[in-house]
C-alpha cells in the first residue's frame, strides 16, 4: 500500500483533474493512510513522549509567576534588601570595619540576600525564562525591582537611610513589611487564573489538551486536497501562498492581515506582497513571449497590432482577386466563352420588374443598362428590353456588372442574389471546367474577405471617404473583445491561410495583445517598488468577461487559457479572505490594550503595582514580540505535509 506522501505527490502533480472519479479515490485513500500513520505516531509518542515546549497558555501562566516575581522583588525584596543592608552595617560597625572596602561589600551581600529571601522565583520553565528576560531588557533602567540587581547607589543610599535604627529594628521592619504585603501576593498568586478568565480561556487547556490526545499536545492535521491544490497551483503560477491562504483559515487570514497592517511586523508582509506582484507580472510577460507577439506599443495603445492585422489581411485579400483575375483572364480565352447561350430568361425577369423609382429600383435600372451596354439585349420603340444572342463569355461579364452594383438596401441585396441565380442557371448546363475554377475561386474570395463583417470592416473605406469603416486603434477591440466566438474563428481561419507566415505573425500579435489587455485591465497603481501593481478583483473581472464564450481558449489555446485562469485564482487567494474571516483593520484593539495595560485601572483590578505593569510592557515587548515574529515567518514559509519540503 502506498504511503500518504505519496498519494499526496500524485495530488500534486495532477491537480488538474480534481473532480474526476480518479481524483476523489486518491484522496479519499490519502486520508485513510494519513489518518493511520498519525495513529501510529500517537502510539510511538505515548511510550516515548516528546519533551514539551512552553505553549501560549504556559506563556500567561509564566507572565502570571513573572508578575509576583516582580512585585515581590519590589515590596518583599525591598523590604529585605534594607533590612540585610542593616544588619550587615550593624556588624561591620561592631567589628570597627566600618568604612572600609571590604565592610561596603559585605554590606552589599547582606542586602542582596536579605532582598532575595523575601522575593518569590517562578517554578515553571516560562516563568523562569521570562524573568531573565525582564532582568535582561531592565539592564540600565534605575532599579525598581531588586531580583535584576539595584545598583552600588541605591544599596548605599537605603543602607544610609537605615543607619540609625539598630539590627533589631530592622528585623522588625522586615516582619511588618512581610505582613503588609501578604495579601497583595495572593492577589497576585492567583493572576493566571485572572488573566485566562480576562481572555475567555478555559482554565486548564494543557491538561485539557493532554486529555484529549493521550497524555500528549496535538500534532499538524493532515494537508487535505485542497490545500496540496493550492499549493501546487500556486507553484504553477510562480507564486508563494502563506499558511493562511493555503487552507483558507479564517483565524489563520486574520492574524497574517492583522499584522500586515501592524507597522512593527509589516516588513516580511510586504516583501512578499512585491515579490508575488512581481512574480505576477513576470507570468504575463512570460505568456506574451510565448504568443510569438513582435508588435508592442504604448500602454493601452493596440495601434500597432491594428497595423500589422490589417496590413496582412490587405494583402491576402489582393492574392485572391489576383487568382480570380487569372482565372478570368483563362475563361476569357478559352472556347467556353464563346459558347452561345439564351438570355431570354434573364431580360424577361429585367423587364418584370418596376422601373426608375428613387430608392427602390437601383438595382434593377442599373442592371438593364449594362445589359444593353454588354451586348446582352437591345431597348425596343415602347423600353423593353429585347435579348439578343449572346455568348457565355458576355453572360458572365454581365454577372460581374452586378456584383459591382454594390446592393445595400435588403430589397437591393435580395434582388441581385435573384439576378445571378438566373444568370447561373442560364449558363451552368453548358459551362465547361474553366468556368467551374472560376466561380470556385471567386466564391472563396468572397466568403473569405468579403462576406463576413469582421473582415470586410477592417478593409473597405467608409462610403464617399478615405477613412476605412474600422480604425485602426479599434482593431483588436473589434476582432477580439466584441466579436463573436464564430467571428474569431473565421478571422483565426483567415490569417493562418494567408501565406509566407505574414497570417500566423497577425495573428500571434492578436494572442500577444489579448494577453496584454488582461494584464493591463488588472493593473491598480503603482507600488513601492515603482512597478505595476496586479489587482485581483480587476483580472478576475477581465478574464470572466473574456472567458464567458470561452474566448480565451479560443484565442489563446487551452494551455496559455489556463494558466491564466491559474494565476487569477491563485490572486484570489492572496488578495480575497474567507466569509466570517474577521480584521481588526485599524489597530484600535492594540491601542486599547497598550493603554490598559499601562492604567492603574489594571493594577487596581489585579492588585498590581504601576512599576510591575511598566515591567510586564517590557516582557511584552521582549518575548512575545519574539513568538509573533517566529510565527509569522512560520506562516510565510509553511508547505503543506506531503509536499516533499520541512515547514520551518
Amino acid at each position: 500500500m502506498a504511503t500518504a506522501d505519496q498519494y499526496a505527490e500524485w495530488i500534486v502533480k495532477n491537480s488538474a483533474k480534481r473532480g474526476t472519479p480518479e481524483f476523489d479515490i486518491v484522496a479519499q485513500a490519502y486520508q485513510e493512510a494519513k489518518a493511520e500513520e498519525n495513529a501510529l505516531l500517537a502510539q510511538q509518542q505515548q511510550i516515548q513522549p516528546a519533551a514539551e515546549q512552553p505553549g501560549v497558555l504556559d506563556q500567561i501562566v509564566g507572565a502570571g509567576e513573572t508578575a509576583l516575581t516582580l512585585l515581590t522583588g519590589a515590596t518583599g525584596g525591598t523590604v529585605g534588601m534594607i533590612g540585610g543592608a542593616v544588619g550587615g552595617l550593624a556588624s561591620q560597625i561592631l567589628g570597627g570595619q566600618f568604612g572600609t572596602p571590604e565592610a561596603n561589600r559585605a554590606v552589599s551581600e547582606a542586602a542582596q540576600k536579605g532582598a532575595q529571601a523575601l522575593t518569590r522565583m517562578p517554578r515553571g520553565q516560562a516563568g523562569q525564562e521570562q524573568v531573565q528576560a525582564v532582568g535582561r531588557a531592565l539592564e540600565g533602567v534605575p532599579a525598581f525591582i531588586p531580583i535584576v540587581g539595584p545598583a552600588a547607589a541605591t544599596i548605599g543610599q537605603a543602607t544610609r537611610q537605615a543607619a540609625l535604627p539598630a539590627a533589631a529594628t530592622g528585623a522588625a521592619i522586615m516582619q511588618r513589611g512581610t505582613q503588609a504585603i501578604a495579601p497583595a501576593m495572593q492577589r497576585i498568586a492567583q493572576a493566571p487564573a485572572a488573566i485566562r478568565e480576562s481572555i475567555g480561556m478555559p482554565p486548564a487547556p494543557q491538561a485539557a489538551q493532554a486529555a484529549a490526545t493521550g497524555g500528549r499536545a496535538a500534532g499538524g492535521a493532515a494537508a487535505t486536497p485542497l490545500e496540496l491544490q493550492r499549493f501546487a497551483e500556486a507553484e504553477q503560477a510562480g507564486l508563494r501562498l502563506s499558511e493562511g491562504e493555503i487552507k483558507r483559515s479564517p483565524e489563520l487570514l486574520a492574524f497574517e492581515k492583522e499584522k500586515a497592517k501592524t507597522p512593527e511586523y509589516q516588513a516580511p508582509f510586504l516583501e512578499r506582497q512585491q515579490e508575488n506582484n512581481r512574480a505576477a507580472l513576470a507570468k504575463f510577460e512570460e505568456l506574451i513571449d510565448s504568443t510569438g507577439a513582435e508588435s508592442v506599443g504604448a500602454p493601452n495603445d493596440f495601434s500597432n497590432t491594428g497595423i500589422k492585422v490589417v496590413d496582412t489581411l490587405m494583402k491576402g485579400w489582393n492574392a485572391e482577386k489576383a487568382k480570380t483575375r487569372a482565372l478570368y483572364q483563362a475563361f476569357e480565352d478559352s472556347p467556353e466563352a464563346l459558347e452561345l447561350v439564351d438570355a431570354a430568361p434573364l431580360v424577361d425577369f429585367l423587364n418584370a420588374q418596376n422601373k426608375n423609382i428613387p430608392g427602390i429600383t437601383g438595382v434593377s435600372d442599373s442592371a438593364a443598362q449594362n445589359a444593353v451596354r454588354l451586348g446582352i439585349a437591345t431597348i425596343d420603340p415602347d423600353g423593353n428590353l429585347q435579348a439578343i444572342p449572346t455568348s457565355l463569355g458576355q453572360l458572365e461579364r454581365f454577372r460581374e456588372s452586378i456584383s459591382a452594383i454594390g446592393a445595400t438596401t435588403p430589397n437591393d441585396k435580395r434582388l441581385s442574389s435573384l439576378l445571378k441565380r438566373n444568370i447561373d442557371a442560364i449558363g451552368e448546363p453548358i459551362a465547361g471546367p474553366m468556368l467551374g475554377a472560376m466561380r470556385a475561386q471567386r466564391r472563396r474570395q468572397a466568403q473569405k474577405y468579403e462576406n463576413r463583417a469582421i473582415v470586410s470592416q477592417l478593409l473597405l473605406e467608409k462610403k464617399g471617404m478615405s477613412d476605412r469603416q474600422t480604425p485602426i486603434e479599434d482593431v483588436f477591440r473589434k476582432t477580439i473583445l466584441t466579436a463573436r466566438p464564430s467571428e474569431i474563428t473565421h478571422m483565426k481561419r483567415v490569417l493562418n491561410t494567408i501565406g509566407g507566415g505574414e497570417g500566423k505573425q497577425a495573428w500571434q500579435e492578436l494572442q500577444g495583445a489579448t494577453v496584454r489587455h488582461l494584464l493591463e485591465s488588472a493593473e491598480s497603481g503603482i507600488g513601492a517598488d515603482n512597478l505595476p501593481v496586479i489587482s485581483a478583483a480587476k483580472l478576475n473581472k477581465a478574464v470572466k468577461s473574456l472567458d464567458a464564450s470561452n474566448k480565451m481558449e479560443l484565442v489563446l489555446g487551452k494551455e496559455t487559457a489556463e494558466q491564466i485562469r491559474n494565476l487569477n485564482q491563485v490572486l484570489q487567494y492572496i488578495q480575497s479572505t474567507p466569509p466570517l474571516t474577521s480584521i481588526n483593520n485599524s489597530g484600535t484593539a492594540r491601542t486599547i490594550a497598550a493603554l490598559i495595560a499601562e492604567s492603574a485601572v489594571q493594577g487596581a483590578a489585579f492588585g498590581i503595582p504601576l512599576p510591575v505593569i511598566q515591567g510586564m510592557r517590557m516582557l511584552k515587548d521582549n518575548i512575545k514580540d519574539k513568538k509573533i515574529k517566529a510565527r509569522i515567518e512560520k506562516a510565510l514559509n509553511y508547505r503543506p505535509t506531503g509536499t516533499g519540503a520541512p515547514n520551518p
